[in-house]
């Protein structure tokens, strides 16, 4: 008779189907960057961005530059996203996370800057929509403030 480990017996000691601990997806790592952007994105969107936690991505990203290609282009899917659906706070949020990183990665904007300079020009061409528009100048301000002042 084997003896099994405890990775594959619960500590309850039964076996059944619906014991979490069995479950596929339990067992399976979360990406830290997904978490934080799930954070900062709930079901139940507030009308202002959490500071704190588009901190806590900008952090992250600073300290794993490898990743930002990954959390741009889910940002900007959550962009195109959010603007075809018309949630307008979505977008806010995205160009607030997007603020933050330039601030936080000046060395490495050019990991995301075609990012954002694609959803700048999207925010531009939307012509029926003043308020994106304005949303999309102060975006292309900050971004060009910011290369001023690295260079």
């Amino acid at each position: 008779m084997g003896v099994m480990s405890r990775r594959v017996l619960p500590v309850c000691g039964n076996l059944c189907f619906f014991c979490p601990s069995l479950r596929a997806r339990s067992r399976q790592p979360v990406k830290r960057y997904k978490k934080l952007l799930s954070d900062i994105f709930p079901r139940n969107q507030e009308p202002e961005p959490n500071d704190r936690k588009i901190g806590k991505l900008c952090e992250y990203a600073a300290k794993n530059p490898l990743r930002i290609p990954k959390i741009t282009s889910n940002l900007e899917q959550r962009c195109f996203k959010g603007l075809r659906n018309e949630k307008f706070g979505c977008v806010k949020v995205i160009l607030c996370v997007y603020t933050k990183l330039l601030s936080t990665c000046k060395e490495q904007m050019a990991l995301f800057a075609s990012s954002l300079l694609g959803i700048i020009q999207t925010l531009l061409e939307q012509t029926r929509l003043d308020e994106m528009l304005i949303i999309g100048c102060d975006a292309l301000a900050e971004f060009v403030n910011s290369q001023v002042c690295s260079s």
